[in-house]
């Protein structure tokens, strides 16, 4: 399975020398985690880049004793909390596995020496944190932006498999409305949805 993480990588940048993709291969950690474990919980500090093989992960955070949903992750997705591994401090973020999940893990100390020995990889990093960082940006922007029901709209025509995967009540979490606003928006929507 880790083949994945290298037609992950290639997908996006093009082909992988052997040789970085093997300096990679020797530090990758195969996980399982069984649905409604944390792979990663708040207070703990960050020490992995995770790649998703399989499955749905959700991040989350505690506010005011209130857990709140705020991202998700399918299949083939990296994830990390750079905060967290970047500075040392504990992590704010929790990562909850909402299917089985097949995960290959990194160990960021390792990762830093394989940047050391490889310029390719290296800055391959620095694109998928720029990446990444550019589609945290646009998600955020909208959702700050838009309403309620232009967030619900938004969320079901760029990400409709969170639908599909993952719970309600983390979804109206993530959307920031109640479970029963979510409820009703899903009503109005859905024959707006059919009329299309």
């Amino acid at each position: 399975m880790n083949d994945n993480l290298r037609l992950f990588f290639e997908s996006q940048f093009g082909p992988m020398p052997q040789k970085e993709w093997e300096l990679l291969q020797d530090i990758l950690e195969p996980l399982e985690v069984e649905r409604g474990l944390d792979l990663h919980p708040i207070g703990r500090c960050c020490r992995h880049l995770w790649f998703l093989d399989q499955g749905a992960i959700k991040v989350y955070e505690t506010l005011d004793g209130q857990e709140r949903t705020t991202h998700f992750f399918v299949g083939k997705s990296l994830f990390i909390d750079y905060h967290s591994v970047t500075s040392g401090d504990p992590s704010q973020f929790g990562f909850r596995a909402e299917e089985h999940c097949h995960i290959q893990q990194l160990p960021y100390d390792k990762l830093l020496l394989v940047f050391d020995r490889s310029h390719y990889l290296e800055r391959l990093a620095r694109l998928m944190a720029e990446r990444q960082f550019m589609l945290e940006f646009e998600l955020r922007r909208q959702l700050l932006n838009l309403d309620a029901m232009q967030r619900y709209e938004y969320l079901m025509d760029r990400h409709p498999h969170i639908f599909r995967r993952f719970a309600l009540k983390d979804i109206a979490s993530f959307l920031g409305i109640t479970p029963v606003s979510l409820s009703r928006l899903r009503k109005i929507a859905i024959p707006n949805e059919l009329n299309k």
